[in-house]
């Protein structure tokens, strides 16, 4: 309040007015008016004294007694995309004699710094083994440490809603029981929905070739990075993919796809490194599974910008190299940008998106800081993925909504997906984190040999649900039954792609089990896949918002999970 300039304002002037009223009640010279002039002088005089002390408050953002000399934080400059830095890259691993033989290439610019970050959730140190391959600041910027104080009020706040979310969930919640369910059936697409999508394309076509502010990448030259990518994304480039390519069934029409869609997604990419799920026909509702969900979709930036860099990150590119490196590194730009100081990515994004666009968000910054170790991705990604921490169940394991709720597996997946890609990029988790996810996919269990999986615990089993919770159990290198890896693959090949309206969602998920699974399985969906994406894909490069979830992401979000589609032969080893 008091760093208010209009509080500030008022304070004064009240201040001269009694010093108006003093100065006439003296001049009228009655019995009692010497008093009333006097009570005024003293309240005057007070409220100076107060300004004294105020106005040093208007200078300080946050307000506050000003800092001793010498101890004010530096303050964080934004860099934009135009701060490029011009002076070559030094290889520390080559002779001078080749260095100076070979014409050396502009290092990429920096990524943004972080906001100061919220005192509870402030970002350790990175370690030594995480260093920048190029120096991404003249010099090296540390925020003020936050004060002492407000650290253990902050923890003790989280500790204590943790004890009471404990203590409700020990009275409402109790683990479902591995009986079989029943597997959901999406229902097919009524005509009307389906002319109504595409009129809806066409429309959606016609907004992006007349507002698009396009990035269309350019053939840059690779920054140069000593060492290689981690050996958990050494697949996604150069021969690796390749060999993985052939080896797990894709092949050069696989890549013509990937590659299209990749340019549709650079080519409506905005001008700030965004992508905008209104622009490409998201935010429209079509009551998918029969539910209508007040606009989810219209707001949810940071997922489809996540979900668009995933797509890039899944063929190699980084910020550093690779043909769409300056897409990724103006979309990792404004996911860092607009990142809240709690570490929160779910930008302006409806109730029902906001968990699902920081999961997406944070999986896209994770990816990022595990394939380029570079110490602004790490920072970005440890602060979201300490947020995605504090949003867990205490006891339960989920993830929902809202903080305190018992959690589903869809917001589950995407969480978990980020938390062991962070693992790759050595950030730390809480001891409890991953054994938590595991004893929520385990009351989710359905099935006569628990393969299945539930949306949430007690209702029937899933398809969808049943492809990510397999999907993340093997990613978590979970030792699951062969019983229930048998259960969960039959289920899936009840239903291809190809089978009823398109589904991109469960086609990932599924994708993304079934080729960990490998084996007559795989092959079976890999080619019903290969042939129903291959078939739907438009000229330019996109899919069509024609399916299930596609009303509410947008051709942004059909695009980007079909390429990760696509990818899957060698985005995870």
């Amino acid at each position: 309040m008091w760093n208010d300039p209009r509080m500030i304002w008022s304070v004064a002037t009240v201040g001269i007015l009694l010093m108006l009223a003093t100065v006439w009640l003296l001049r009228r010279g009655r019995r009692r008016r010497p008093r009333a002039a006097a009570l005024c002088v003293i309240l005057s005089v007070g409220l100076h004294v107060l300004l004294l002390w105020v106005v040093p408050l208007v200078t300080r953002p946050a307000g506050g007694r000003p800092r001793a000399s010498g101890t004010e934080p530096t303050p964080l400059a934004e860099i934009s995309l135009s701060d490029i830095r011009t002076e070559p890259l030094a290889d520390q691993s080559t002779a001078a004699a080749e260095a100076a033989a070979e014409p050396q290439t502009p290092a990429a610019p920096p990524l943004p710094l972080l906001a100061a970050a919220d005192p509870a959730s402030a970002p350790t140190p990175a370690p030594e083994a995480a260093t920048a391959i190029m120096d991404l600041t003249p010099e090296t910027i540390e925020a003020a440490p936050a004060d002492a104080a407000e650290v253990p009020i902050d923890a003790g706040l989280d500790a204590l809603l943790d004890q009471l979310l404990v203590a409700q969930a020990a009275a409402e919640f109790t683990p479902a029981s591995d009986e079989p369910g029943t597997i959901e059936q999406t229902s097919a697409a009524q005509p009307a929905a389906a002319n109504e999508s595409a009129e809806e394309d066409q429309a959606t076509t016609a907004v992006v070739a007349a507002s698009a502010s396009p990035m269309v990448p350019a053939r840059v030259a690779s920054a140069r990075v000593a060492g290689q990518q981690p050996d958990a994304f050494s697949q996604r480039s150069g021969d690796a993919r390749h060999a993985a390519l052939r080896r797990h069934g894709g092949d050069q029409q696989t890549e013509a796809a990937v590659e299209a869609a990749l340019r549709w997604l650079a080519y409506t990419q905005r001008e700030d490194g965004s992508w905008d799920p209104l622009a490409s026909g998201g935010g429209r509702e079509r009551a998918p599974l029969g539910e209508r969900r007040a606009g989810a979709g219209s707001r949810a930036t940071t997922a489809i910008t996540g979900l668009a860099l995933l797509s890039m990150l899944g063929r190699g590119n980084t910020h550093l190299e690779g043909p769409y490196a300056t897409n990724v590194h103006a979309g990792l730009s404004y996911l860092i940008r607009n990142q809240a100081p709690n570490g929160s990515l779910e930008g302006n994004a409806t109730p029902l998106a906001r968990t699902y666009c920081h999961g997406m968000a944070t999986l896209a910054l994770c990816e990022a800081a595990a394939m380029t170790q570079d110490p602004q991705a790490i920072a970005a990604a440890r602060a979201a993925i300490a947020y995605t921490e504090r949003q867990q169940h205490p006891t339960t394991g989920g993830w929902r909504y809202r903080r305190g709720e018992t959690g589903d597996t869809s917001q589950l997946g995407w969480q978990a997906l980020a938390l062991h890609t962070a693992g790759r990029a050595s950030i730390p988790l809480q001891p409890r984190t991953l054994p938590l996810v595991q004893d929520f996919l385990r009351s989710v269990r359905a099935g006569d040999h628990g393969g299945l999986a539930r949306y949430r615990p007690g209702q029937p089993a899933s398809r969808t649900m049943t492809a990510e919770a397999m999907a993340i159990r093997l990613l978590l290198s979970e030792a699951v039954p062969a019983a229930q890896l048998e259960e969960a693959e039959r289920s899936m090949l009840e239903q291809l792609p190809g089978d009823g309206p398109a589904n991109y969602y469960y086609w990932y998920y599924a994708s993304l089990a079934l080729r960990q699974r490998g084996g007559p399985g795989w092959e079976t969906w890999n080619s019903h896949l290969k042939q129903e994406l291959l078939r739907t894909q438009q000229p330019d490069g996109s899919w069509s918002t024609d399916s299930v979830w596609g009303g509410y992401g947008g051709r942004v979000y059909t695009t980007a999970l079909a390429a990760l589609s696509l990818e899957v032969y060698y985005r995870h080893r």
